[in-house]
């Protein structure tokens, strides 16, 4: 335990709310994998149908190395807000759990959308868990940024800013997915796509 963690009344510690972090994330991004079902076909009807059905898995594929990546993002995202951290407070531990708590739900809300890609309430499930998900990552830089006493040192209000709106580009996405759901609730998984792109025009601008 470092100094600054003997000085936290609380005695939590930083690294071991990092290592359940990483389990857990890692846990439910392998589960996003045992969501697709192998199709089931007697042997003499699978030379002819096994194609036709791995076509029909497609969208679930989609939507897995969709849903990994958001995770993948999320878990990056983690690390960079843990590594201004120093101690972690009661505060710091609540925003883990609740996040922890939407992060298990992905895999769930993944296989129903996948399987039920043309029914809205299906696919808006998956938005709102992705939206709620965004929205405590943003909750808690903004409360990394007004509680330096946590932090190893200041960062400066572009450091602050540059975080905030990359940490809203989930958020941002996910409400644009609710939107396109009302009109066209298999495309509205494909917002997500959009998101590679913003980062790569952030990067070209300067803001990583």
């Amino acid at each position: 335990m470092s100094g600054f963690e003997q000085d936290n009344p609380y005695r939590i510690s930083k690294v071991r709310l990092e290592t359940m972090v990483d389990t857990i994330f890692a846990f439910a991004m392998t589960l996003l994998m045992l969501g697709i079902t192998v199709p089931e076909s007697s042997m003499s009807q699978t030379a002819t149908d096994l194609s036709a059905d791995l076509v029909k898995l497609i969208p679930q594929f989609v939507l897995f190395v969709i849903a990994f990546l958001v995770l993948a993002f999320f878990w990056i995202e983690h690390h960079r807000q843990f590594h201004y951290l120093r101690i972690v407070d009661p505060t710091i531990l609540r925003f883990n759990i609740a996040i922890l708590i939407f992060i298990v739900l992905i895999p769930f809300t993944t296989d129903v959308a996948g399987a039920y890609d043309g029914v809205r309430i299906a696919v808006l499930l998956f938005h709102v868990n992705i939206l709620i998900v965004g929205a405590l990552f943003l909750g808690q830089w903004m409360y990394i940024c007004r509680c330096s006493h946590l932090c190893d040192a200041e960062f400066d209000s572009a450091t602050k800013r540059n975080r905030f709106l990359l940490l809203a580009t989930i958020p941002s996405v996910a409400i644009l997915g609710i939107v396109v759901a009302f009109f066209s609730p298999p495309y509205s998984l494909l917002v997500y796509l959009l998101v590679p792109f913003i980062f790569t025009i952030r990067q070209f601008t300067g803001n990583k």
